[in-house]
């Protein structure tokens, strides 16, 4: 066995990517993880420029590229450091150089490490710290506050008001904890696909709005639909955005008035929208549920104001191809 093939056996069993290079820093081996990376097979990788592989990397804070080009032929001195690439994902850079017994340089191991999900948890852990910090203080602060005008101006309230603006502030911030709460399992569970109708969905999730738009005195519109809407998604995280979105517009439509939900097909999509009467962008974090939802499922959503007809946010999905919606339901993402 060559020394090559020999390392490169070893290297297949590291889970990062790993790159053997030559003293002019061109690919010798490169471990299966890295011919995942670049989506090339070992012979493809073999003898390429590495700085030309890796050019895309940069710097994280600064954008300047971790590897300029001829670097890797200037000096044996290691690059080591954190970097995001041209796809916006984030790896850790070890680029090492290698010496023979009589400290000799006779080339580099370059490994990278995909730091992406560790990010996403900070990235999560910063917003629920901010959360907890800001909105979830919220209502309390306003509580406190209602309370002290009460002890030191009874009259404020003497037509009994105090009660029901404690009420709704504390409804408010319950509303708020869960919302977050809703957004975090979004972005961290699991998809459970399933063959579903969105048109079913929809109605379920109107009928169950039926109780609140009575009390608001708002209409719930579902005009003409297709027969059905054929999709493959998480019923539970769809059916948690489609609730956003209602329940967010019925608090804001005024009694007297209508939302407008509709599904209609668009080219290799559906678009499931609902239109509100009044204008404005919806809450932030609502807003951020129902598109970290439609984005896990390979969609997207739209924000359309008017000033002359209100606001509609659409939940755009990809439409299953025949291949998937003959295959069996996946329990996890791909």
């Amino acid at each position: 066995m060559t020394q090559d093939a020999h390392e490169a056996g070893s290297l297949d069993h590291w889970p990062d990517a790993a790159l053997m290079l030559d003293q002019q820093g061109r690919v010798a081996v490169a471990n299966a993880a890295a011919r995942r990376h670049w989506q090339c097979s070992g012979e493809q990788l073999r003898g390429q420029d590495a700085d030309r592989l890796l050019h895309g990397l940069r710097w994280h804070g600064t954008g300047a590229p971790m590897l300029p080009r001829a670097a890797l032929r200037a000096s044996p001195r290691p690059v080591v450091g954190e970097g995001e690439d041209a796809e916006g994902r984030g790896l850790l850079l070890r680029c090492l150089p290698l010496f023979d017994d009589n400290a000799g340089h006779r080339g580099w191991l370059v490994v990278l490490i995909d730091i992406t999900p560790m990010r996403q948890a900070e990235r999560q852990r910063d917003e629920a710290l901010r959360f907890l910090a800001h909105d979830a203080r919220e209502s309390g602060a306003t509580i406190l506050a209602l309370l002290d005008l009460a002890r030191q101006r009874p009259e404020a309230f003497a037509d009994g008001s105090l009660l029901p603006i404690v009420e709704r502030e504390a409804q408010a911030g319950l509303e708020r904890s869960d919302g977050f709460v809703a957004l975090a399992r979004a972005q961290a569970r699991p998809l459970q696909v399933e063959p579903l109708d969105l048109i079913a969905l929809l109605r379920l999730v109107v009928d169950a709005a039926w109780a609140l738009a009575a009390r608001q005195r708002v209409r719930i519109l579902l005009p003409s639909v297709p027969d059905e809407a054929p999709c493959l998604a998480d019923r539970g995280l769809l059916t948690r955005a489609l609730d956003a979105m209602l329940d967010h517009a019925l608090q804001r439509a005024p009694p007297g008035s209508a939302l407008h939900c509709g599904v209609a097909a668009d080219g290799p999509r559906w678009r499931i929208s609902l239109r509100e009467p009044t204008a404005g962008a919806p809450v932030r974090l609502q807003s951020r549920l129902v598109r970290t939802v439609a984005q896990r499922h390979g969609g997207t959503m739209e924000i359309d104001h008017a000033a002359d007809a209100g606001c509609t946010v659409t939940l755009v999905l990809p439409k299953p191809s025949t291949v998937e919606r003959a295959a069996p339901a996946s329990d996890t993402e791909s």
